[in-house]
């Protein structure tokens, strides 16, 4: 017999005993209860039957030793994003942006959403993407790999411009006399070829603006390409209850989104983050500190001039580039996205 039922059975005789003799204090007594016990039984009993007497842990959960719950939804956001990071990493990562938490804290709320093992983390992230995309079978395959990308790859995998691009917005501070000022930023994943327009603004309207009526139609009118998928950090432009008016243009032109939370600069938006660094240092600081800027017209048109030279005649080296400038690659390779334009 087990203890459990050992001790319902003792708190059973002991409220017998106390009703065949008669004494409460007698049956005390003879069993070694105290009479606070036998009315703590007594109402137990009365309450709920035998189950009412089977005694209930008295150790309380070590609630101080478990993180918020915003960090618990940040470590399982960076599980679904990298899937193939460890919990080490994870655990790096949370706490360079505050957050601290060591690796076993990290495993033991994987264990506790059942993400402990980079299989089981790779099967949620399809399940997610299954319920957020309404994706090809081919497209959700892709989108997958991009997810599983390490922070130190210097480019995702593409097939044709327009394929995957990346879509940013860097903070250009306060420029005088045109106050706070926004570069929004968009580069083709294949061919690296840069466009971009500083705005006072970086909302969702403003990221949908620049998305319709400034690189849409350079793909359509100038290449007569298509843009398959847009890479975009999960920046409040981009993602979220306030995301509606660029969301709208994606779902107007059929364009799959893939959004990834921006932990410390990794890959997701890289591309974006080396343009933008390069036009900070190569066309901003030396224009700035020669130059006051007039007007927020005339300085989108000395950024004009510094992209093309970009694009026409900065040598880039990389997986598709290979040396050449963005608008060779294009050239170059246009029959691509033409080719897997007839073969769909």
């Amino acid at each position: 017999m087990s203890a459990k039922k050992n001790e319902i059975r003792s708190k059973l005789a002991l409220l017998q005993l106390a009703t065949e003799l008669g004494s409460i204090s007698k049956a005390c007594g003879i069993m070694g209860y105290s009479r606070d016990s036998y009315y703590r039984f007594k109402k137990q009993y009365e309450t709920a039957g035998e189950r009412g007497l089977k005694n209930l842990s008295r150790r309380k959960p070590a609630l101080k030793n478990r993180v918020s719950q915003a960090v618990e939804d940040q470590v399982i956001e960076i599980a679904l994003d990298y899937p193939n990071y460890g919990q080490a990493k994870v655990a790096e990562l949370l706490t360079a942006r505050g957050c601290a938490i060591s690796a076993s804290g990290v495993r033991t709320i994987w264990v506790r959403h059942n993400l402990e093992t980079k299989k089981n983390r790779l099967l949620a992230l399809h399940s997610k993407l299954k319920q957020d995309n309404n994706l090809a079978p081919s497209d959700q395959v892709r989108i997958e790999k991009l997810y599983q990308l390490d922070s130190n790859d210097p480019i995702f995998e593409c097939l044709y411009p327009g394929d995957i691009c990346v879509q940013d917005t860097f903070d250009l501070g306060v420029i005088s006399p045109l106050g706070q000022l926004y570069q929004h930023t968009f580069v083709d994943g294949y061919s690296q070829f840069a466009i971009a327009v500083i705005m006072p603004e970086r909302d969702s309207a403003s990221a949908a603006e620049f998305l319709e009526q400034t690189v849409l139609p350079w793909y359509a009118t100038a290449q007569g390409l298509n843009i398959n998928t847009i890479l975009t950090d999960r920046g409040s432009e981009f993602f979220g209850k306030k995301s509606q008016q660029f969301s709208d243009v994606l779902s107007a032109h059929n364009i799959n989104h893939i959004q990834m939370r921006a932990y410390n600069g990794p890959v997701v938006n890289g591309l974006a983050a080396r343009f933008q660094d390069l036009a900070y240092h190569e066309f901003y600081e030396p224009f700035l500190k020669e130059n006051k800027a007039g007007s927020l017209l005339d300085l989108n048109q000395q950024l004009a001039n510094w992209l093309y030279d970009y694009n026409h005649s900065h040598a880039i080296s990389g997986r598709y580039t290979l040396g050449k400038t963005a608008a060779e690659v294009l050239k170059l390779t246009k029959h691509l996205s033409e080719a897997s334009s007839q073969c769909s």
